[in-house]
């Protein structure tokens, strides 16, 4: 059953409350016209950078799952790991990499999927405060980089337990609720002008060897770090980014 929602729509829901509820702010955003570029991007955010509030620096990768309620076609692989209903989303390799290697170097970068696939529980969610305890975050580092070319997916059962990246079934960890009660203990780092100048660097080079070659244009080759580093997560790689 496809979700009733796009991931625009669940980013946003889900990035308002956790902004609201850990009083972070939202530091990259998907989509940003390039000829707008140098209005749109980074003013806030480095306003506040150059006073030192910041300790943790958070990615979500945003998705939205299909629901499988039964045995049926193609999906007898990801049915037989709970033979029960499951959730499904796929990845793109060279998104999954540099989520990993974001989590592994610069800490706290996690998938956030919904527990959920209807529009109305979406909106009643919402309005209600209850999205990320109705989400989980998933750690790539848990089933580490991938390094060939197909297709992969990752599942999960009806609650929101068992995680796995496929095809070769790479069980994660554990699955946190993207609740204040249940999620990872965050780690905190030095937000500082050095931090955002090496982020900025790692995903200048990232994009420069990778398939998202074209994306990195002279426009964003002139940018500052810090509004580089939010371009290139937000319109790239469509990761969020929260200070906190």
């Amino acid at each position: 059953m496809s979700p009733g929602f796009s991931e625009r729509n669940f980013e946003f829901c889900f990035n308002a409350e956790f902004c609201k509820s850990m009083n972070g702010l939202l530091a990259s955003h998907p989509f940003i016209p390039s000829q707008q570029m140098e209005k749109s991007l980074g003013y806030d955010v480095e306003f506040k950078l150059q006073h030192g509030s910041f300790k943790t620096s958070v990615f979500l990768q945003h998705k939205v799952s299909h629901f499988a309620e039964r045995l049926a076609g193609k999906n007898e692989r990801f049915y037989r790991s709970y033979n029960a209903p499951y959730y499904r989303f796929s990845i793109d390799n060279e998104q999954h990499n540099t989520l990993h290697d974001l989590s592994a170097n610069r800490g706290n970068a996690f998938y956030c999927a919904p527990i959920f696939y209807s529009t109305t529980h979406l909106e009643t969610y919402f309005f209600s405060g209850l999205i990320g305890d109705n989400s989980i975050w998933l750690d790539p580092v848990h089933v580490g980089s991938i390094n060939d070319t197909e297709r992969h997916n990752i599942t999960y059962s009806a609650t929101g337990t068992n995680p796995i990246l496929h095809s070769q079934p790479r069980p994660f960890k554990n699955g946190y609720r993207a609740s204040l009660k249940e999620m990872p203990k965050l780690k905190e780092q030095k937000i500082d002008k050095k931090y955002i100048e090496d982020l900025s660097e790692d995903l200048a080079k990232r994009t420069v060897d990778s398939k998202f070659k074209k994306e990195y244009t002279k426009a964003v080759e002139r940018l500052k770090p810090v509004e580089k580093t939010q371009y290139l997560l937000g319109h790239v790689y469509h990761v969020s980014w929260i200070l906190i």
